[in-house]
Formats: C-alpha cells, sequence, structure tokens
C-alpha cells in the first residue's frame, strides 16, 4: 500500500482524494455532509469485499471478523481517547446511533429533555416524534450567535434543567452555523449539577476534525459517521457508551450479532447489546481501519489545527470582502464550517450554483434550521438563505480564495 503522508504534508495528503487527480477537478467544500473518501479506504474496501466474495462461508467470516474487528477496536479506542474499544458500538451513521438514544429510554409524561435548537434533525426531530408517539416534554436551549465566553454556552443549559430532567442531547458543532460548543467544559457543568443525567453529545461534526478525548469529555454517549470529516466509508457509524450507563438504554433491533449468534440468553450489559443488528457489510471494517491508521500518522491534534487554521482564513477573507457571517467571530468557538449570510434568497441560489457551474466548488445551502442540496426556486418572505463552506485538510489556501473570488 502507498506510504502514509508525513505530518504536516498537506499537498500529499491532497493527493490521497480522486479529485486531485482530475483535468477539472471538483473541489469539496461541504465535508459537513460529505467527503470524498481516502483513495486508501476504497482500495481496503475493494480488497476486503473480493476477499469475502470468494467465500462467504461461515469459517471464512469468523475469521476475517476476529481479526478485522480486533484491529479496528484498538484503532478506536486510540483515537477516540478510551481504554476499551469494545466501548463502541458500530452502526450504520450518526442518524442511527442518536436514534439509538431517542428511543432507548422510557420516559413518564413529565420526564424532561434538553435539546439545543441548532442540534441536527437527526437529534431534535427524532426526539419529536418520539414524543408525539407517547408524550414527555422537551426544553430548548437556545444560545448567542456570537458568544464571548464559555459561560455564555453553558449557562443556558443549565438553567434548563430542572428536577425532571433525565437527558441533554446537543450537537457539539453546528452544522446551520459552524459554532462549536465547548463539549468537555458543558458535559462536566451538567453532571455537577445534576450527576444523573445523561448526556449525550452528537458528534458528526467532529469526528475526523477533532483531537478527541471522550473519557474526558465526561459524556454518557457519543455518536459519529465515518463519511463526514473522518473521509472513510459510508454506511458505517460510531456509537460510544459510557459501560456504566449503557443498561439504561433498551435497542430498538435485535438480529445477529457479530458471533452469528441471537441473544437469546440475555443483552449484553456494554455497548454490544446495539450491535445485534443482522448480516451487515463487513469490507467496511478495513476501510475504516486505513481512515483511521491515516489520522493516526498525520495527528489528530495536527489535523484539528490545519482544519481550523484554513476556516478562520476563509473567514477573515469573507468579511474582508464585506460579507455578513453566522459563524461566530470568536474562533474559540468556530472551526471549519463557514456561513455566510445572503438575504436575497435569489441572489444565495445564483450564488451556490455558480459556484460548482462556473468554478467547481460545490458548498449546501442552510435555510432556517434545514441544510439543503439545492433549490429550484428561490420564494420571498421565507427565512433568509445562506451558503455553507466547509474547508478540510485536503483543501489548500488556493480553493479558498477562489471561493471567497467566486
Amino acid at each position: 500500500s502507498t506510504p502514509l503522508p508525513r505530518p504536516g504534508d498537506w499537498p500529499a495528503v491532497r493527493r490521497e482524494f480522486a479529485f486531485a487527480e482530475a483535468a477539472a477537478p471538483k473541489i469539496p467544500l461541504n465535508a459537513a455532509n460529505l467527503t470524498p473518501p481516502l483513495w486508501r479506504v476504497q482500495q481496503a474496501y475493494a480488497e476486503a469485499s473480493a476477499r469475502l466474495a470468494a467465500d462467504v462461508s461461515f469459517h471464512h467470516r469468523a475469521l476475517f471478523l476476529q481479526t478485522e474487528l480486533a484491529r479496528l477496536r484498538g484503532l478506536l479506542a486510540q483515537h477516540l481517547g478510551l481504554a476499551d474499544g469494545r466501548d463502541v458500538a458500530l452502526v450504520r451513521n450518526t442518524s442511527e446511533a442518536n436514534a439509538t438514544v431517542v428511543n432507548g429510554f422510557d420516559f413518564a409524561p413529565d420526564d424532561e429533555v434538553v435539546l439545543w435548537d441548532h442540534n441536527h434533525h437527526s437529534n431534535n426531530r427524532s426526539w419529536g416524534y418520539r414524543r408525539a408517539r407517547r408524550p414527555f416534554v422537551c426544553r430548548v436551549v437556545r444560545l448567542p450567535e456570537q458568544p464571548r465566553s464559555e459561560q455564555e454556552l453553558i449557562e443556558p443549559f443549565l438553567a434548563a434543567l430542572s428536577l425532571r430532567t433525565r437527558v441533554v442531547s446537543f450537537s457539539e458543532l453546528s452544522n446551520i452555523s459552524g459554532l462549536r460548543l465547548p463539549a468537555a467544559a458543558l458535559c462536566k457543568a451538567i453532571h455537577a449539577a445534576r450527576p444523573e443525567v445523561f448526556v449525550h453529545v452528537d458528534g458528526a461534526q467532529t469526528w475526523g476534525a477533532t483531537a478527541l478525548d471522550l473519557r474526558a469529555m465526561d459524556c454518557d454517549s457519543y455518536s459519529s459517521s465515518a463519511h463526514k470529516w473522518l473521509m472513510g466509508p459510508r454506511e458505517l457509524g460510531i456509537l460510544y457508551l459510557r459501560p456504566e450507563r449503557a443498561e439504561q438504554l433498551q435497542p430498538h433491533t435485535l438480529g445477529y450479532d457479530y458471533e452469528f449468534n441471537y441473544p437469546e440468553a440475555g443483552l449484553p450489559t456494554g455497548a454490544a447489546r446495539f450491535e445485534c443488528l443482522g448480516q451487515r457489510n463487513d469490507a467496511l471494517f478495513p476501510a475504516l481501519s486505513r481512515a483511521l491508521e491515516f489520522h493516526l500518522a498525520l495527528g489528530p491534534a495536527a489535523i484539528e489545527a490545519r482544519i481550523h487554521e484554513l476556516g478562520q482564513g476563509l473567514r477573515q477573507q469573507l468579511r474582508a470582502a464585506g460579507f455578513d457571517l453566522r459563524t461566530p467571530e470568536d474562533e474559540r468557538f468556530a472551526l471549519g464550517i463557514s456561513v455566510i449570510k445572503i438575504p436575497e434568497p435569489a441572489k444565495a441560489v445564483a450564488a451556490f450554483r455558480n459556484l460548482y457551474e462556473q468554478h467547481g466548488l460545490y458548498a449546501a445551502y442552510v435555510h432556517d434550521n434545514h441544510v439543503l442540496c439545492d433549490m429550484p426556486v428561490a420564494v420571498e418572505g421565507e427565512p433568509p438563505l445562506a451558503i455553507r463552506l466547509c474547508s478540510h485538510v485536503y483543501n489548500s489556501e488556493a480553493d479558498l480564495v477562489s471561493a471567497t473570488e467566486a
């Protein structure tokens, strides 16, 4: 296999992607939705798929899983700051992981769940659909668009707690504004005030973009997907569960586990209780291992610093060009997502299409609290549109200059 890039060699990192080889490349600026996978991830998946296609016997599949899962769990533990990779359930994506938490609790009608209004819909709307089936109370926290201190982001959550609060669920980094919450400080503050409250962190925008230490974060669960900032395979995600809290949640799917057993004698007590999902696409596991090896070789802290450097540079250029951003001006609360306000919907639509069609740069819309891939007709009087640009380690400074000029 191709040697891993040296830490800090960002041009070599860019060459790890298919778009870099194209004569007229389409430049990705939409990591909050989907990143191109690394070449080595695609190769690992193709090789593993071929191996499994050649022999689908129980004998071979069991040996494949034993080998690949042990390797993967070791890498997950290292990358997430855990003592044991078995504290992570392998699921399809963040949405499935969030749904596992949402549907895992039994609530009385006066039990309360505290949410952030910038949570992804797979978090907030899933709680809403659950509440429609069997009532409980949802309290929604709103935060300042331009925070000046961590306490401005923590105090509203603490103020929303009551003696009936069972769960607090928040996205660590907003996909609609780019606002980054101080997750570790927030989890610690909530547990200091109410130790029994279950704190779930949606990490869809931070796994692969930040140096994670989930034990130090003090969350009870953490969800994410490999297809975003991790630059890994599609349809594979994680759900970390603090071991002593895992049994509080009941699984919503029961099938065969990775040992081809159905849990008739009782569910596992840890994260494995959420891996009884029946037949899986086992070739994804070595593909995810390759992505984790790549991140660990470059250094998660160095990746985070590079993403922040590019994001901050882009935001400085945009503001200098006269644009108003939804993303915080205080760079402590920003990372790789930059959201540009464009009050006139027709201009936003034109800008979005012009970026791709004329300049080969692809981005996303933000419409109120929704992220859209296109809007055929801009309707006056609806909430203003914004354009979201996500800078990642495969981007160059020239990409960001091109985006600002476009």
